[in-house]
């Protein structure tokens, strides 16, 4: 989850991964293992960092005020999300709001202000959380200070200038180990960053993307494989994945159809075929030693090719079923009413999705297990896991925010405070021991996290670039072929924009 904090389980992790028997891939390019993987979460004390404190000021009853998009509005497989910072206030409030209670009660007291938000939902389409912030820039009247967003969203409202680059604010220091060091580093642009993540977020870990597996299922059909050990000897491979699948889909009702009632190898989404691509270490845009973005497939698209081949031909085989591949258009939430509804059931051996359904499945019958994205090549260097454009968190700041160093410094205070509490009460408590329910699937977040990067490719979209990974069909070298000069035409032109901004 954070990426710097120093931690003595993050140290112990790494040391494992380092004696996995993993080796390189053939093209070195488009991995970046070493500078591009987090490191797991867990408890850290600030005393033992070279962390620079907040400072302590008065800032005389202030009302600091949190806007947070609400994740999981309108569908039933996201639960349990309160807000970043903000907390609900129910008697039966789960640990994670007791401690953010306790955070801002701390950095309330102590900075003697106010701290409070609200979680907004709606459309997405609409995106209300934009329209807000659009008016706030526009007419100079602030009803928020702090915006939780999707890197997708927050990505167009930067490109529409209406974000505070965060590096200009002087009371946040992004080198602090309360701040993701690979999401600083992977999302600025041109040295400029508008949006991040850290300990002050819990939703960005929700939003990291897995493979899940039902066990109960998997003894049913008689598989014996340990897959927690195939993962840990580096041996979780696409191949691998499909050569489990054969033989699982079957037609339960005996009506002659394969549909979304019957039983599944695999479940996914159009999305994740990007995923898997990353999986292989492939990003979609790379950076040049300005902080520059570069399109990835225009440099080396040899690997790229050979990975959409694999995953493609996988995607188009009768054990997989895409909730929105178009097949089941007629519900109006696929996800909900298909891959999510049939691991719910016990009909699905593996769903490929964000941590955020985890809280949703802890009521099943059957047991399930967590496992990392699967390799894409047997020989690449590491496993490689992304974090959803949309479904997950990253805090952002509005442009010409009055008294921004004073808001800088409470977010500061805050992202502080909650790596001292939150983050062990999240991923220690509640992700590790209350959602995953088992000791080899914790081990496995650790992996997990351990190995996650950020992609400005999804995030800014640029020329619609990223319709190539998601339309699954073969056809992948012309449609790039046809995007190369758009994409690389609103890439230049956000650049251009982003320079020219103060």
């Amino acid at each position: 989850m954070k990426q710097s904090l120093p931690r003595l389980l993050s140290l112990l992790l790494a040391f494992a991964l380092a004696l996995l028997p993993l080796c390189a891939c053939e093209e070195a390019e488009p991995t970046e293992s070493n500078s591009g993987a987090s490191q797991a979460p867990s408890v850290s004390q600030t005393e033992s960092t070279n962390d620079i404190q907040p400072e302590v000021i008065d800032l005389g009853g202030r009302t600091i005020n949190v806007l947070c998009w609400h994740w999981g509005y309108g569908g039933n497989s996201i639960v349990g999300y309160t807000g970043e910072i903000i907390y609900s206030t129910e008697e039966n409030a789960s640990e994670i709001d007791v401690q953010k209670k306790a955070v801002i009660d701390d950095v309330s007291d102590r900075y003697n202000c106010e701290i409070t938000g609200v979680i907004d939902g709606g459309d997405p389409s609409n995106d209300v959380i934009a329209n807000k912030v659009r008016e706030m820039v526009t007419t100079g009247t602030y009803d928020y200070d702090v915006v939780f967003q999707g890197s997708g969203f927050l990505s167009n409202m930067a490109k529409n200038g209406l974000l505070t680059d965060l590096n200009t604010i002087e009371s946040i220091h992004l080198e602090n180990s309360w701040w993701d060091q690979n999401a600083v580093k992977q999302l600025s642009i041109g040295n400029k960053l508008f949006y991040v993540n850290g300990d002050i977020n819990t939703y960005d870990d929700l939003g990291t993307w897995c493979v899940l597996f039902n066990s109960s299922l998997k003894d049913r059909l008689g598989i014996t494989e340990d897959f927690f050990q195939t993962a840990r000897d580096g041996d979780w491979t696409l191949d691998h994945l499909i050569e489990l699948c054969q033989g699982v889909t079957r037609d339960l009702n005996g009506d002659g159809t394969i549909d979304e009632h019957d039983q599944w190898a695999f479940g996914t989404e159009t999305y994740n075929v990007f995923v898997e691509v990353l999986g292989g270490g492939l990003h979609v845009i790379e950076k040049d030693d300005e902080d520059l973005p570069i399109i990835s497939v225009k440099e080396h698209p040899t690997q790229l090719y050979a990975a959409l081949d694999k995953i493609i031909d996988f995607y188009t085989s009768d054990e997989v079923m895409v909730a929105d591949g178009g097949k089941y258009s007629q519900y109006s939430n696929p996800w909900d009413e298909t891959v999510y509804k049939a691991f719910m059931e016990g009909r699905e051996l593996f769903y490929m999705c964000g941590m955020i359904h985890l809280a949703a499945f802890r009521d099943m019958e059957d047991k399930i297990g967590v496992l990392p994205i699967p390799k894409t090549f047997a020989d690449q260097d590491s496993y490689y896991h992304t974090v959803s454009v949309n479904n997950s968190s990253y805090l952002a700041i509005p442009l010409n925010l009055p008294d921004i160093e004073e808001v800088g410094t409470v977010i500061e205070a805050l992202a502080m405070k909650s790596q001292q509490l939150v983050t062990p009460a999240f991923y220690d408590k509640q992700l590790k021991y209350r959602d995953v329910r088992d000791d080899e699937s914790a081990e496995m977040l650790d992996l997990i996290f351990s190995t996650r990067s950020f992609d400005l490719g999804p995030a800014y979209n640029w020329g619609n670039l990223m319709s190539a990974y998601y339309t699954i069909d073969p056809d992948y070298a012309s449609r790039f072929e046809s995007l190369l000069s758009p994409a690389e035409t609103a890439m230049e032109e956000c650049i251009v924009n982003f320079e020219s901004m103060e």
